[in-house]
């Protein structure tokens, strides 16, 4: 395969990605982004920097001009994702393949938390939560939550990196507070403060917190099934690959009702044994190369050649592959 592949504005864990889906030669990487300095330069034959402010359709339309001067046969999206997709065949013309999910309006459905909810209304994996438009539903919504007992948190129903997420807890101003540090944690009084004068033109959600760890799945339909490998992470940094059947049949329910067809990262949060569906983010997740590297199953690869019609061969590994455990991330961890 000798192919030029664009990665656009990017997280940096793109330089991981990179090598994955470069594995083996035959790729030329051409990268850009707004910061000049971002680390997946490093990776990249040609690297240009981005307009940071810039419309939809100017972006979408600068995308274009970019695939045609610079013959892009595989062009991998992140930013204005969804709009990039409705353009499809406007890229095909040009001879440039999207690496990314083919139907637009699902990806708007997983941008918004609050529609995924909806979705998947009744399933075990869905927690309680409620969508607030304005300031009194969102006092309601968290009296409501906080009655059931346990912390509540809230976030904005299209977010990335957390960047809105709070956890109301009131401790945080008793003589706890003396030893611990708020971090994301806010008071119910200090949140309403901060909605008082919020247009709520992105609405809330408002969830019970859910304390015991995390599940971030890295998933790939193949014509040979489902690829899912259930990352769990625990609050010590160590990363273990669990392949625990419920999580990856949550997995399988959502990838196969929504018709995912590109790599995914599927999120849950555990309570008491449960686990509860955060986010589907369709995009490769930022600790991808560490489930690829313990499970030894190469997403980015295989998706790369399901382009082009050529179905790459993938196993499971055996038990008798298992990995020692490690607290350092940067060695992957597999047990069953």
């Amino acid at each position: 395969m000798n192919k030029r592949i664009w990665f656009n504005h990017w997280f940096t864990t793109a330089y991981h990605l990179i090598d994955l889906m470069g594995e083996g030669g035959g790729c030329e990487f051409y990268g850009s982004s707004t910061n000049p300095d971002a680390l997946y330069k490093m990776k990249c034959a040609r690297w240009f920097v981005e307009e940071s402010d810039i419309s939809c359709g100017d972006y979408v339309e600068f995308c274009l001009n970019f695939c045609r001067e610079n013959k892009i046969d595989v062009f991998v999206p992140r930013r204005y994702q969804a709009e990039i997709v409705r353009a499809r065949s406007e890229f095909g013309k040009i001879g440039t393949k999207l690496f990314a999910e083919p139907d637009a309006d699902v990806i708007d459905l997983l941008e918004n938390k609050g529609r995924t909810y909806r979705r998947f209304e009744g399933r075990e994996f869905i927690p309680p939560y409620k969508v607030a438009n304005n300031a009194e539903q969102f006092v309601s919504a968290y009296e409501s939550l906080a009655a059931e007992g346990g912390r509540v948190c809230a976030k904005l129903v299209t977010d990335e990196g957390a960047r809105s997420f709070r956890v109301i807890d009131n401790t945080i101003e008793s003589v706890s507070g003396v030893y611990s540090k708020p971090g994301t944690k806010i008071t119910i009084d200090a949140m309403k403060r901060v909605i008082s004068e919020y247009d709520f033109s992105i609405p809330y959600l408002l969830m019970p917190y859910l304390a015991d760890g995390e599940i971030s799945a890295d998933c790939l339909a193949t014509p040979s099934g489902e690829i899912i490998i259930p990352r769990f992470k625990s609050h010590y940094r160590i990363s273990e690959i669990k392949f625990n059947e419920k999580i990856m049949g949550y997995c399988r329910d959502i990838m196969r009702e929504l018709n995912l067809q590109t790599p995914a990262n599927i999120q849950f949060r555990l309570q008491n044994g449960q686990a509860y569906l955060l986010e589907v983010n369709t995009r490769m997740s930022g600790g991808l190369q560490q489930s690829c590297a313990a499970a030894r199953i190469n997403i980015p690869k295989i998706a790369l050649y399901a382009l082009f019609g050529e179905e790459l061969p993938w196993k499971y590994p055996e038990s008798s592959e298992i990995l020692p455990k490690t607290a350092n991330l940067e060695t992957p961890v597999l047990i069953y």
